[in-house]
């Protein structure tokens, strides 16, 4: 499925840099930003996302670097899944995301 063209806002770099991949999904730029920043706003962590091969890959930076507040963002994902304008491809560890070094 090919998504409608829109511009995404650029990921914030210290996210882009440290933060952990927690999935992958696809849909178009503003359907994911909303998405991303629900998941962010109800699990009160740092979110953010970029395009990575046609797909968006969510990154999550932890204020508390616990894996309780990992788990929850991911719980939080899988939970409010069917609210995102697209579909998710992967949650959890196996949804590296990709680094320009």
């Amino acid at each position: 499925m090919e998504w409608p063209k829109s511009v995404p806002p650029p990921c914030d770099s210290e996210i882009f840099r440290n933060g952990k991949g927690v999935c992958i999904v696809a849909g178009n730029a503003d359907a994911v930003e909303r998405w991303v920043r629900l998941i962010a706003h109800e699990t009160n962590a740092r979110l953010d996302w970029h395009y990575n091969d046609a797909k968006a890959s969510v990154l999550y930076l932890g204020t508390l670097g616990t894996e309780t507040e990992r788990h929850h963002v991911l719980d939080t994902i899988r939970k409010m899944e069917g609210e995102l304008d697209g579909y998710v491809i992967s949650i959890g560890s196996s949804s590296a995301p990709y680094r320009a070094w």
